[in-house]
């Protein structure tokens, strides 16, 4: 005969019972673990590196600010409300249907807070907006000044709306630029009068060159999608900038 192992319903019950004592034990514990490093973390990291404490245009670029752009972006009156805490001054722009695919609905136009851009017409959603203007004030003035010396007075841009597919093709995916969800940036006009335009400076070894390129580096821990020279010959003279798609920096 086969061998049957024996059976007792009583130890069976009991070791199912402290086995599940010990999951609810081990969970508590790791409960009480999290809790424990949120409060350390809140207590001795600034709020740029945490996904839960509140986004301000005022903080330095951390960890969490691009998830936080992203999320606050997300809620039109969340948005706007950090962008007037921060002092950054903006007008709603009007709503335009340039094709059925292509809809201008809930953007804005910065008009100060900010280095201005050049051309003033430059409507972006509020979270591309939120994001220029983070950008701006936390990675490409502090890069001006320690690089350069000086501080940047505009910035030169070659358009944020415009109702076309990626790369202008005639098949394919809607660009962001198509619902002004991105900026594409030519370069920064600086407080002595100069210029550092990328499609000039980006292969200058120099500080043009490397301000280039700390503002691109920056601009990936505010934007979703940053795109330069180094990626193909179509950014050859522009910083691709913005809030949608999947996360790339290139």
């Amino acid at each position: 005969m086969a061998y049957r192992v024996p059976h007792h319903p009583r130890i069976e019950h009991h070791a199912r019972r402290q086995t599940l004592l010990a999951r609810l034990v081990g969970l508590v514990l790791l409960w009480i673990l999290v809790a424990v490093m949120a409060l350390v973390a809140d207590r001795t990291l600034g709020p740029q590196h945490l996904i839960w404490k509140p986004l301000s245009v005022i903080d330095p670029v951390g960890a969490a600010t691009r998830a936080k752009a992203a999320r606050t972006g997300a809620d039109p009156i969340a948005c706007r409300q950090v962008l007037s805490q921060g002092g950054v001054v903006f007008t709603a722009v009007p709503v335009r249907q340039t094709a059925s695919a292509c809809q201008l609905d809930g953007a804005l136009q910065i008009t100060a807070g900010m280095a201005p851009l050049h051309p003033l017409d430059a409507p972006m959603t509020c979270k591309e907006a939120l994001a220029v203007s983070i950008w701006e004030r936390q990675v490409v003035q502090p890069a001006a000044f320690e690089i350069l010396g000086q501080g940047v007075v505009g910035l030169d841009h070659y358009g944020s709306y415009a109702c076309r597919r990626i790369y202008g093709r005639p098949e394919g995916p809607l660009s962001e630029h198509a619902t002004a969800n991105a900026l594409d940036l030519a370069g920064f006009r600086l407080a002595d009068g100069g210029q550092v335009t990328v499609a000039h400076d980006w292969a200058d070894p120099g500080p043009k060159g490397q301000f280039l390129r700390r503002v691109r580096d920056g601009g990936c821990h505010v934007f979703i999608t940053v795109l330069s020279p180094d990626y193909n010959k179509e950014h050859a003279d522009h910083l691709h900038l913005d809030m949608g798609g999947w996360p790339l920096c290139a």
